[in-house]
């Protein structure tokens, strides 16, 4: 069973080595630390627990086992995850119950076999063979990508999968095969060449077809991806991906492009940090899986006005994750002499890619020279500074909107203060403000979902401290009392012996665990203020709680007057604590 194959893979693989071939791990205390991979950050708070084999960041609030990570790291399904550790660990799948190796397991291999199909096909037919040539691909990018071609007939591949022991109606799960009306299967692509779609392991997931010229009867699309399949979903994928994250992160850029032949013409020509949308709109989820890569992006879509729609879409999508965003825009380097798209680049001019790549301009530049704010004509001027302010306050930095508020002033010939007013005045209910005045929290002081007020916060903040500090163990045996319910089980479950039976209270002891391995400045005296703080703000409920019963109709005077003394008491403590700070 699956449940079984996830045991064996945790106890053979370590997560503190799987996760070194991401992460620059450093040491802290009994754990590991490193920035977080999936926000952007200075100060590392991602935490690994050797003990326990499971990470966690206190900067997003993410965090979990070894399947957890590279489910979200690589964007993969479980049983994707499950199969590459597997594989990994040296341990069969056989184990997994054959409702699940059918469900997902065969499409892989289906995919595999056509891909190895459609490669056999091409070298048997020179006039696909040529056509590639013809578009000044070599023999080794061919290679390298795993180029092939369908045969425009109705069963070629169907045959053939068949012929391997597949199941039709697998084929037709992996989009491959079609069920015509009359109920007979039919290959789905034929007469095209064929590129392989890879997830991010490099596993083929599906293909895109393009048609031959003389095939082109313009009754289909010239491009047709495979269908949504339990494997393949159009709204992940990043063509070429699994090929280019050595150079994404041996450059620290990603260069993206819309269709199949510019990522490979740019391998081709040494760009190799490229990677394509497939030809649909850039989505989130790419982004964010492109953000794990990289901080830098480089968009380059066709020159048309649809490109141009679509740049300015995915600018905006772009900027929103915080990515550092700039635009190769082809039709204003001279070189290239009005080619539309680095496929063509390459093929015409071979060698002067990178170059041209290194002359990108910041998203901003591009914005304003698409929409000039320096005309003279009040109209026109006011909707150009409307549309790159609206750009502006969608920028989640403050630094960059402050420069490129400056820049517009500069260029518009208008005042930073009027352009904040009108900013304001025709509003951006969707934008960030350009200059927020609320102060964030640390991460490690927001409070819980279970945190009863205040109290609880600084109980919380001080029991995290238990693993860093010995100091922080007398502190808290001290101050016990004070503690709230929730923090007090937490508290008496890290001391005792046996382990909690909540499953919440193990997973929160966990969390407090990897916490200790956060940096503290001044540890000792922070526990200290801590307690104290703790100590007071009970104090202060119990006296407004006994003034509050003081006041009350329901008391006599003569059991109001005994409980004076308690509650001087209580003042006097408050006192001495506030005389310290």
């Amino acid at each position: 069973m699956a449940d079984k194959a996830v045991e064996q893979i945790k106890e053979k693989l370590d997560l503190v080595e799987f996760l070194r071939g991401y992460l620059e791990l450093k040491p802290a205390g009994a754990n590991f630390k490193a920035n977080c991979p999936f926000h952007k950050e200075k100060t590392p708070s991602f935490m690994v627990s050797p003990d326990r084999q499971i990470w966690h960041c206190f900067g997003c609030n993410e965090g979990g086992d070894i399947f957890k990570f590279l489910m979200k790291y690589d964007n993969l399904e479980f049983y994707e995850a499950l199969k590459l550790l597997a594989e990994k660990a040296n341990i069969p799948l056989g184990r997994v119950s054959p409702s699940e190796q059918k469900e997902f397991g065969v499409l892989y291999d289906i995919n595999r076999a056509a891909t190895d199909y459609y490669r056999k096909c091409l070298v048997k037919n020179p006039v696909a063979s040529e056509y590639l040539f013809s578009r000044k691909l070599s023999a080794g990018s061919i290679e390298e990508f795993e180029i092939g071609f369908s045969p425009n007939d109705f069963e070629g591949l169907a045959m053939h999968l068949m012929d391997l022991g597949f199941n039709v109606t697998d084929a037709a799960r992996a989009g491959l095969i079609m069920k015509t009306e009359r109920g007979k299967y039919i290959d789905r692509f034929r007469g095209r060449v064929m590129f392989p779609l890879e997830s991010n392991f490099g596993k083929v997931i599906g293909f895109t077809g393009r048609v031959l010229p003389q095939f082109d009867t313009g009754d289909a699309g010239k491009y047709v991806n495979s269908p949504e399949t339990p494997i393949f979903s159009k709204s992940r994928l990043l063509y070429g991906l699994s090929k280019s994250k050595e150079g994404i992160r041996e450059t620290g850029e990603v260069l993206l492009v819309e269709g199949q032949m510019d990522v490979i013409m740019s391998h081709q020509d040494g760009v190799k940090n490229t990677v394509g949308t497939s030809g649909t709109a850039l989505t989130e989820k790419q982004l964010s899986i492109l953000k794990r890569y990289a901080g830098k992006l480089i968009l380059n879509f066709d020159n048309d006005e649809a490109g141009k729609r679509a740049m300015e879409r995915s600018i905006d999508l772009a900027q929103k994750e915080d990515f550092e965003t700039r635009v190769l825009d082809l039709s204003n380097i001279s070189e290239t002499g009005g080619l539309k798209d680095p496929a063509d680049v390459v093929a015409e001019k071979p060698g002067v890619l990178k170059e041209i790549v290194s002359r990108s301009i910041p998203a901003m530049e591009y914005y304003m020279a698409r929409h000039p704010v320096s005309n003279r004509d009040i109209g026109t001027k006011k909707q150009s500074v409307r549309i790159i302010l609206g750009k502006i306050t969608n920028m989640p930095s403050v630094i960059d909107r402050a420069y490129w508020m400056r820049e517009l002033a500069l260029r518009s010939g208008l005042k930073e203060t009027d352009l904040l007013l009108e900013a304001k005045s025709f509003g951006n209910s969707n934008s960030t403000p350009l200059h927020p005045a609320i102060k964030v929290l640390p991460a490690a002081s927001k409070p819980s979902a279970n945190l009863a007020g205040r109290r609880g916060l600084i109980a919380e903040r001080l029991i995290s401290l238990y693993f860093a500090s010995p100091l922080a163990k007398s502190e808290l045996e001290r101050v016990k009392t004070y503690l709230p319910v929730e923090q007090l089980e937490l508290y008496n479950a890290i001391v005792s012996d046996g382990s909690p039976q909540n499953e919440s209270v193990q997973q929160k002891i966990a969390e407090f665990s990897l916490r200790s391995g956060l940096t503290v400045e001044n540890i000792e005296r922070e526990i200290s203020e801590l307690a104290e703080q703790l100590e007071l703000e009970a104090l202060m409920e119990n006296r407004d709680a006994l003034s509050a019963e003081m006041k009350s109709r329901s008391l006599s005077e003569e059991e109001k007057l005994g409980r004076i003394p308690a509650l001087m008491e209580i003042v006097k403590r408050i006192e001495t604590i506030k005389a310290k700070k």
